[in-house]
């Protein structure tokens, strides 16, 4: 029952959000003679996330496969992060993300994904699958490094984290 209202608010703050999309472009409420407006050909809401990554916890800190604990820590939060932030935002399209370090500002994970993507990644067993086919690359799949202050293109996105294909093993 309440997943049905649930989906049924989430409908309703899309329909609401593309209605003020088509408001705005209806010129004739601003007061013109003529009731054409602007027609829409696109939209899409992108979001710009940035987050630091949890260090493992001081419990496991004696541990000897540290960076393997860091590293399914850090893909299990990102795979939740993502999930929530297109089930709290219902009218974002795409997230652009990058995660970085604990302690510095070296991006340890970046890429952009799309809605449409989660659909198509869910039968994935793993998680790093899932985020591998979601569009995301990271330094523990083989791609290189960067930082915060790379230089980034006109839409924001840096090419420096987005594989070549066949990259990954």
């Amino acid at each position: 029952m309440w997943r049905a209202i649930e989906i049924l608010f989430r409908k309703l703050d899309r329909w609401r959000h593309r209605h003020n999309v088509d408001r705005s472009l209806a010129l004739h409420l601003r007061g013109e003679a003529r009731p054409d407006g602007l027609s829409l050909i696109q939209l899409r809401n992108r979001l710009e996330v940035r987050w630091r990554a949890r260090d493992i916890h001081p419990w496991d800190a004696d541990a000897s496969d540290r960076a393997q604990l860091f590293g399914e820590q850090l893909l299990s939060d990102t795979e939740a992060v993502i999930l929530r932030l297109f089930k709290a935002l219902p009218q974002i399209d795409l997230i652009d993300l990058r995660v970085v370090e604990p302690t510095s500002d070296t991006v340890i994970m970046a890429g952009v994904v799309h809605r449409s993507n989660l659909d198509t990644v869910r039968s994935l067993m793993s998680v790093r699958m899932r985020l591998q086919h979601m569009g995301l690359s990271s330094w523990m799949w083989g791609t290189v490094r960067t930082s915060l202050d790379s230089t980034e293109d006109d839409d924001g996105v840096s090419d420096e984290h987005v594989p070549e294909m066949g990259r990954w093993e």
